[in-house]
């Protein structure tokens, strides 16, 4: 075996001055360090070297009458080439650099002189032995030769540089990177039909950089160009092309610029890949890109969100396949597969993470991003997350950047108000637009064990208490009240606007009487009260918002005409069963702007609109209806008088005051609006939706003298607004997502209304009852309680309306009785239910067909001896009721079959009458 020792040594005593060169630097074929080594080559080294050229010919096949052609005689050069091929070749064969063992280690000092050696003789053996075009173009720098160069020798140097290039050692700090280049150029100056351009240990990025660099030249001819461009071409479209390319020009630029990057990356990809099936590979890459971007911290998230959009540009596959990725990023939270309850879907940080990637590709850039009309079918699934998120999170407000860049794109006359009408209307279309997607009802947000995060797990197969069911407008409200693209959030106000006009046009459902099913309760309660009610309160909110205001005051031609286009719907609608409601949210909402916006004071475009509110209320017998238009004409006319101003100051002062975070000021403005109420003030009766939102956002207040408060200040509402009021907290009351203690406060309310109003309530008995029975029916067990001991009261009040609902009802309580591991106190309130009905029952014959009934429920209630005792107290006290009634009933009987009959004979014994006598007595 041969001593490398040896050889290394060897090594160490020559002068290599092409090593370690920077590529710039231009040396003379022969040096004088050349012919210095070439002599101690020939002394250490006694074998002839035609026998080293033999060998090594032998070693790599190069064919006897090919190495023939190799004339060493007279060229130095060549004969420096092939002494220190030997040598290295000696070096490799008989080292084991892949082995780990101790013995086969090598220093460094030696790896070093290896690592020298071979980048001397890649300048002699490779790059001074290139074909004559290779040296017009600005690389490599080297000596052109005097004469051509030996095609048979450079085929023997490739061949070694091949094996040379399989030692992972050599490699060190990217210090095989010229000999790669030269080696590369040299396999090309063979002129070989197919060469292989493979080299071992040669990443693709360093593999694309080279054939990049010999590409851009220009100067070579024409067959190698052919040979750079189609392997170039293979490159960028085999696996992780994309990433290859990036991180090769990466290396090459000078240029900082990212953006110069993308379009580089852009273009080259959209020119390289032609087939359908090469475009689809580089979109997935371009996604998985920008995704390593976004966990690694790089720079070049620009890169592969461009090389996206130019891909969707491309064809309408292209824009098929990212919409079927993009639906597939979702996947999780909008269809799960796994459907067991308590398995967690999706941690904290992928959540997170597809977040921020979907902020990037849509809002990092104006030109190089995804249009924004992808996001309009996620917009539920987006407002849904922006709900449910915490509020610190900064993902939330990427979900909003997201959500305002979809809507800004979007066209203001048609496309934006169409837009936001099927968001509104989300509750009723979902089931028809299938192309929209939503969060999945089983879906919970929960806090993780970390605080700061969240997890996301599906949830139990009833989704009654799940994520927000707040309507998709109100999430939307709040974001477009917390951004600064003021346009935007006008543009969406007076979209909104508009669409109460189709709202006039629509009638409240009538003649209800008995709701079957919960979807049919869940239809009914939407069309009668958040298409009127809710679009009047986010209107309400959003003018107090002080830069909509001014906005509002820069487009005051374009409200106006909306104004002046809703009444004259309003008064075209003639009939009398028109709703007066909606006109009189068209006339607080413009009061409200007028108040705060002076500016469209001092324009002045309301002549038409003051004609057409003295038509309005010439038409009109509404008496509040009839003070709005009092109270905007005198506005706009110019004509407020010093009371009008105090009665104004007056109720702004409330508002203020309850709009106060402190609880004893919420009390004291609520007691001033019950004082302006009481008093019939103009200013407050025509703002009686805005009474409504501030008592619903007060009522929210923990502390009881609060909130007890504004249960009175809804019970004194109800004189005045009774239909909007019973409406209103009905839809409350069942918003699944509102805290449970807010829900049983407002049944307080509405049982407190219900009270007020009395036997008058039967009006809104359908609303009442189906949302007390949907409330008894609720997996919550406090809640449940509170629907029962509510709708016990409503019966009592609604007693001889009871034969519509008593089927269903007593369905309810005995599904609550027979509850093995019922909630105790809801129990209790079910048997209340009967006895408080049998209260309210005042002629027993009228329900004679129910008595039975209840009779048999209450009777074995209060034999079961094992039983809860207040439940058999309930049970106990109804038994009395219908003990003393039937009672009661039966001594009426009697008392009249026992009258004492009186027969008279008129005209005897009568005593004799004086005047003119009746006309009856004359016959």
């Amino acid at each position: 075996m041969t001593n490398t020792l040896n050889y290394f040594n060897l090594l160490g005593s020559l002068k290599f001055e092409h090593a370690l060169k920077k590529e710039n630097s231009a040396e003379p074929i022969l040096s004088s360090g050349l012919q210095t080594n070439l002599e101690t080559l020939e002394q250490f080294i006694t074998l002839d070297i035609n026998q080293q050229l033999q060998e090594l010919c032998s070693q790599y096949k190069l064919p006897a009458d090919q190495a023939e052609c190799i004339k060493l005689q007279g060229q130095p050069q060549y004969s420096y080439i092939v002494r220190l091929s030997y040598v290295l070749h000696l070096i490799i064969t008989n080292t084991k650099f892949d082995s780990d063992a101790k013995e086969d280690l090598i220093s460094v000092a030696h790896l070093k002189l290896c690592i020298q050696a071979v980048q001397e003789l890649s300048y002699y053996a490779l790059r001074c032995q290139l074909s004559k075009d290779f040296y017009k173009i600005s690389f490599p720098r080297a000596t052109y030769p005097e004469k051509s160069p030996n095609r048979e020798l450079l085929w023997l140097s490739v061949q070694l540089f091949r094996q040379l290039m399989h030692v992972r050692q050599f490699h060190i700090a990217d210090s095989m990177h010229m000999v790669q280049r030269d080696l590369l150029s040299a396999i090309l100056s063979l002129d070989e039909d197919q060469p292989d351009l493979s080299i071992a240990n040669l990443s693709k990025a360093d593999f694309i950089s080279l054939l990049l660099l010999l590409k851009a030249t220009g100067q070579m001819e024409p067959h190698r160009d052919k040979i750079v461009h189609h392997t170039l071409i293979r490159q960028l479209n085999s696996p992780h092309g994309l990433e290859s390319l990036i991180e090769s020009l990466r290396q090459q630029s000078q240029n900082d610029n990212p953006n110069v990057l993308a379009e580089i990356v852009a273009n080259t990809i959209i020119r390289s890949c032609r087939s359908q099936q090469n475009q689809k590979m580089k979109i997935f890459e371009a996604f998985e890109f920008c995704s390593k971007c976004l966990k690694q911290d790089m720079d070049d998230f620009e890169v592969g969100s461009l090389t996206l959009r130019r891909l969707y540009d491309q064809n309408v596959e292209n824009q098929s396949k990212i919409k079927d990725i993009m639906a597939k990023q979702w996947e999780i939270l909008i269809s799960p597969k796994d459907l067991l309850t308590g398995v967690i879907l999706q941690e904290h940080d992928e959540l997170c993470h597809l977040i921020r990637m979907w902020y990037h590709i849509f809002c990092s850039s104006t030109v190089a991003c995804l249009p924004s009309s992808l996001l309009i079918s996620y917009l539920p699934l987006l407002l849904r997350l922006y709900d449910s998120l915490p509020l610190q999170l900064n993902e939330r407000k990427q979900i909003s950047a997201l959500i305002i860049r979809c809507l800004d794109n979007r066209e203001t006359r048609e496309e934006l108000p169409d837009l936001l009408r099927k968001l509104f209307n989300w509750d009723i279309i979902e089931s028809k637009e299938s192309n929209w997607l939503n969060l999945h009802p089983r879906i919970l947000l929960v806090p993780a064990l970390d605080a700061t995060k969240i997890v996301v797990k599906m949830g139990p197969t009833n989704p009654d208490d799940h994520h927000s069911k707040r309507n998709l407008i109100k999430i939307l409200g709040e974001i477009l009240l917390t951004n600064s693209n003021h346009s935007l959030t006008c543009n969406a106000f007076l979209a909104l606007l508009s669409h109460l006009g189709d709202l006039l046009k629509d009638k409240a459902s009538s003649g209800i009487d008995f709701i079957s099913t919960e979807e049919e309760l869940e239809l009914f309660l939407y069309a009668t009260y958040n298409s009127k009610l809710e679009l009047l309160l986010l209107l309400n909110q959003m003018v107090a918002h002080k830069p909509l205001r001014s906005q509002i005051a820069l487009n005051g031609k374009e409200f106006v005409k909306l104004i002046e286009k809703l009444l004259q719907q309003r008064l075209d609608l003639q009939s009398k069963d028109s709703d007066d409601q909606i006109l009189l949210l068209i006339l607080s909402l413009l009061q409200e702007v007028l108040d705060k916006s002076e500016d469209l004071l001092i324009a002045g475009h309301f002549k038409r609109l003051q004609e057409q509110l003295q038509q309005v209320k010439m038409q009109s017998s509404n008496l509040l209806i009839q003070q709005s238009v009092e109270t905007l004409l005198s506005q706009l006319q110019g004509i407020w008088s010093p009371t009008e101003t105090y009665k104004s100051e007056a109720f702004n002062r409330a508002r203020s005051l309850i709009e106060e975070k402190e609880s004893h000021l919420q009390v004291y403005g609520i007691q001033l609006l019950l004082k302006l109420l009481h008093q019939k003030d103009p200013t407050t009766m025509t703002k009686g939706h805005l009474i409504i939102a501030l008592a619903l956002a007060t009522l929210k207040d923990k502390e009881s003298y609060t909130f007890l408060n504004c249960v009175r200040l809804f019970v004194v509402l109800t004189h005045t607004m009774e239909a909007e009021v019973m409406d209103k907290l009905s839809d409350e009351y069942l918003s699944e997502s509102s805290d449970l203690d807010y829900r049983l406060v407002v049944g307080e309310a509405i049982l407190k209304s219900a009270q007020e109003l009395g036997p008058l309530c039967y009006r809104y008995k359908a609303e009442l009852l189906n949302g007390f029975m949907l409330g008894c029916r609720s997996h919550q067990p406090e809640f449940r309680m509170s629907s029962f001991a509510n709708l016990a009261q409503l019966c009592r009040i609604l007693a001889y309306q009871v034969h519509n609902f008593f089927q269903e009802l007593l369905q309810l309580i005995n599904a609550e009785l027979n509850l093995t591991d019922g909630y105790l106190p809801s129990k209790r309130a079910a048997v209340l239910v009967l006895a408080e009905l049998l209260n309210g029952m005042e002629n027993l014959l009228d329900y004679q067909e129910m008595l039975l009934p209840i009779y048999r429920l209450l009777k074995a209630i209060e034999a079961e001896e094992s039983g809860d005792p207040q439940m058999r107290q309930h049970a106990s006290n109804g038994l009395k009721i219908l003990n003393e009634k039937c009672r009661d009933l039966i001594k009426s009987v009697i008392d009249q079959q026992s009258l004492v009959k009186e027969i008279q004979i008129l005209g005897i014994n009568d005593k004799p009458k004086t005047g003119k006598k009746s006309i009856l007595e004359l016959n």
